[in-house]
């Protein structure tokens, strides 16, 4: 690993079981995550997309183990995150911190927004009570908060105040690492600009690394530095976002892009409609899981599930014949 990489995921999986029958025994298994090969480097945005079952936020809860995955490796500054202990793992965490979807569901109600956002420092052991309540109110005013809200509850706040609280409660430890589950996607189109650019502030401000879960790629081309695509909990394309949206390769990936609205209506440009629905992630077809909505398949994606290659530096797909075979 190089001194660059702050987060490595080799061969992660994660399978959930479905009970039934009398004694509710597995019947079988869900292939949440199939094999995640990744790498984030220090102060970079990385982007994973995809449609909505493909395993984003399985892939991000995984990572902070919030869910145990079933085989794989996860490095964090060269620590396995998966087999330290207890201890060891509460202290990696004060540098990986979560923000989740919804910010209503994720705050306790019954809590005020100070003793919500301190109550990470509390936990750690962190400074006297005095300097917890200081270093709150100093974090609150970094993410647009007044001091003076301190003592208010949740349901007082608008959604972007409340993701706002939320965001100040990852950043009350200074963290390394953000995983960012589709922060904006509950927000109104205004808030959603504010609450990124906010985002971008507190990334050149703190030296944060952001892996950032979304299925808009809108919201993924202005604020990414690279992009991961997955389907069906498998990454099928990563690189460079310019790389990424203008050289495409994966046809899925190609497809989801051209489906994208933009707001200018005369700019028209071809699309690509996917036939089919997405296959079951209890039974995965054999060989290339994209190849049953592929207008590309042949013979060979049906029977051999497709390596990641390198097709050019730092563009790497997964598809037996990408886009730059067959334009």
């Amino acid at each position: 690993m190089d001194n660059s990489d702050l987060l490595v995921v080799r061969e992660l999986k994660k399978t959930f079981p479905l009970a039934g029958g009398f004694l509710r025994k597995p019947s079988a298994f869900v292939k949440a995550l199939d094999g995640i090969d990744l790498v984030v480097k220090r102060g970079e945005t990385l982007a994973v997309v995809g449609e909505s079952g493909c395993g984003k936020t399985t892939l991000g809860r995984c990572i902070l183990r919030l869910d145990e995955p079933t085989d794989g490796r996860v490095y964090f500054e060269n620590h396995d995150v998966l087999a330290c202990d207890r201890k060891t793992l509460r202290r990696l965490r004060r540098d990986m911190q979560i923000i989740f979807q919804d910010p209503y569901s994720s705050l306790n109600h019954r809590m005020t927004i100070g003793r919500i956002i301190c109550e990470g420092l509390t936990i750690h052991g962190f400074l006297s009570s005095r300097k917890r309540e200081e270093r709150v109110k100093e974090i609150m005013e970094v993410v647009g908060l007044r001091p003076e809200y301190f003592n208010r509850y949740p349901h007082e706040f608008s959604g972007g105040q409340r993701q706002r609280i939320c965001i100040a409660r990852a950043l009350v430890l200074n963290p390394k690492l953000i995983i960012a589950d589709e922060p904006v996607s509950a927000l109104d189109v205004s808030i959603q600009a504010q609450i990124l650019n906010l985002m971008v502030n507190l990334q050149k401000q703190f030296g944060l690394t952001y892996l950032f879960i979304s299925h808009d790629l809108s919201v993924v081309r202005h604020f990414s530095d690279r992009v991961a695509v997955m389907y069906l909990g498998r990454i099928v394309e990563i690189g460079k976002r310019s790389v990424i949206y203008d050289h495409s390769s994966h046809p899925y990936t190609y497809a989801l892009i051209s489906a994208a609205p933009v707001a200018n209506p005369l700019d028209k440009r071809d699309r690509t409609l996917l036939g089919g629905d997405v296959p079951s992630p209890i039974h995965t077809p054999p060989g290339c899981s994209f190849h049953p909505r592929c207008d590309y398949c042949q013979d060979v994606c049906a029977q051999f599930s497709p390596s990641m290659k390198e097709i050019e530096p730092g563009h790497w797909v997964s598809c037996h014949f990408p886009i730059t075979t067959w334009e």
